[in-house]
């Protein structure tokens, strides 16, 4: 459908401006993140994964804990009010916290970076299918379709069967499984906004299409991205921890939540409290990005509703 697209000679230099200053005024902002208010558990989820992203950082400099390789005590050891102790030893005799912080530098780094991966191919793909349409948005969602009626678990196997089992495959592969769900929604975004005041005064004044997708629709995508990256990081960390459940994940000795399961399930009859620490640890990050996800999305719901 043709649609009426005027060119900076069909208004005159004072109106044009003008046009511009008022449609900047009415233009929607990108919504501020603001920290929560009133709900514990919203407090609860944001403290715990700042102090869960702390510790994997600078684990390696915290007073009295040992490295994940050094062996602190008896094999399979109950948990004990130290420091190393808190949730025991594993079968070697290794500080399972310690194990657990150490994991969660593997396991976040390899979650954050194939998210940055997801995140920049999804929304380039997206962005161009909403705009131009036609050819572009039909090979977008063939593979946005094709990747979603896959299950991830025979998605990553395949490409380690191929390429291997190593750091860079893990992240290549998990980085592959969201992008048509970013795609998708960065899609729908832009097809929203193409016919805003502000697109079609950004057009009159003879910007070109790369200006109008960073400068103009771009910031205005970015509150729904934002608020769909926490989950989709969470099916992530699932994800990964079942591959290293299964032995293809990360390999060892590096530690890891899933391979820390997957070594203790053998003596999980004589000690079950081995696979305490990586299960909590699992179960409050997924939990906390979930709830930080609900967070981000409802506030951006209710900034939309005061625009």
């Amino acid at each position: 459908m043709s649609r009426l697209q005027p060119t900076q000679t069909d208004l005159v230099p004072g109106q044009a401006v003008a046009l511009a200053e008022t449609l900047n005024a009415a233009m929607p902002k990108t919504a501020r993140f603001r920290m929560p208010s009133g709900h514990p558990m919203e407090w609860f989820a944001f403290a715990f994964l700042a102090v869960l992203i702390i510790s994997s950082v600078f684990v390696e400099f915290i007073p009295g804990l040992v490295r994940a390789s050094f062996p602190y005590g008896d094999f399979s050891q109950g948990p004990e009010w130290s420091l190393n102790g808190l949730f025991g030893t594993d079968a070697l005799g290794r500080s399972i916290l310690s194990r657990v912080l150490y994991g969660a530098r593997t396991t976040l780094a390899i979650v954050s970076v194939a998210t940055l991966i997801s995140l920049v191919i999804g929304m380039t793909l997206g962005m161009l299918a909403g705009f131009y349409r036609g050819p572009v948005e039909r090979v977008v969602d063939l593979y946005a379709n094709s990747m979603a009626s896959l299950p991830p678990i025979l998605v990553i196997l395949a490409l380690i069967s191929v390429i291997g089992n190593s750091v860079f495959t893990m992240m290549l592969a998990l980085g592959l499984l969201d992008i048509g769900t970013y795609a998708r929604i960065a899609k729908g975004g832009v097809i929203a906004q193409n016919d805003r005041d502000y697109v079609l005064a950004a057009r009159a004044m003879g910007a070109s299409d790369m200006r109008l997708l960073l400068r103009e629709i771009l910031p205005n995508l970015v509150p729904a991205l934002t608020a769909i990256v926490p989950p989709l990081m969470a099916g992530l960390i699932i994800t990964e921890g079942s591959l290293s459940f299964l032995g293809y994940g990360i390999p060892a000795p590096a530690p890891s939540w899933g391979g820390m399961i997957a070594s203790s399930t053998d003596l999980l009859s004589r000690f079950p409290l081995l696979i305490f620490g990586p299960i909590v640890a699992i179960v409050l990050t997924v939990y906390s990005l979930n709830t930080v996800g609900d967070c981000l999305a409802r506030r951006m719901n209710h900034r939309g509703r005061e625009l």
